[in-house]
C-alpha cells in the first residue's frame, strides 16, 4: 500500500463506478494502510536509531509520566507535544511529518509563518531550547505552552 500515491489512488476512485468495485479497491489497495500507529511509528523509529524514550522524553523536555503515557499510546496528543518528541529525538523533517499525520493534527505547513520557522528549526536540527528562543522572537507560541 505504502508504494501507491495518493494521486494514484484518487485516479481509482474516481474511476470506480459499482459498490463491488468499490468493495475490490478498499481490499485490495487499502489493505494494512492504517496499521501504523503514532506510538508504534515512535517505537519503530526509537529502536532503528537506537533511541532510549528516556532520553528523547529528557530531550523533548516534555513531563516525563505524560511523555511515557503518548509513548505507550494511552494519551493522544497535541501537536505541540508530537512536535516535541520528534525534535526530542532529532526527527528530519519527512519523520516529523509522517509523525503529525498518524497524530492526526496536520503536517507542518510552509504558508503558515509558526510552522515556517518550526521546520526552519527541524531542518538547522536545533533543539527544544533554540526553538522556543526563535519562536519567541518572533512572537510566536512557544513549544509546549498549550
Amino acid at each position: 500500500m505504502n508504494d501507491i500515491k495518493t494521486v494514484e489512488l484518487m485516479s481509482l476512485l474516481k474511476n470506480i463506478d459499482s459498490e463491488s468495485n468499490l468493495d475490490d479497491y478498499i481490499s485490495n489497495k487499502l489493505t494494512g494502510s492504517n496499521d501504523l500507529s503514532l506510538h508504534k511509528y515512535f517505537e519503530n523509529l526509537f529502536k532503528a536509531k537506537s533511541l532510549s524514550k528516556s532520553t528523547v522524553i529528557k530531550n523533548a523536555d516534555i513531563d516525563r509520566t505524560y511523555g511515557y503515557e503518548i509513548l505507550r499510546g494511552d494519551k493522544k496528543p497535541s501537536r505541540d507535544k508530537i512536535l516535541q518528541l520528534c525534535i526530542g529525538a532529532n526527527f528530519n523533517l519527512e519523520e516529523s511529518n509522517k509523525a503529525l499525520k498518524l497524530g492526526n493534527v496536520g503536517e507542518l505547513y510552509a504558508k503558515v509563518p509558526r510552522d515556517s520557522v518550526i521546520i526552519f528549526c527541524i531542518n538547522k536540527k536545533l533543539g527544544i531550547i533554540e526553538i522556543n528562543e526563535l519562536l519567541f522572537g518572533y512572537g510566536f507560541n512557544i513549544l509546549g505552552e498549550e
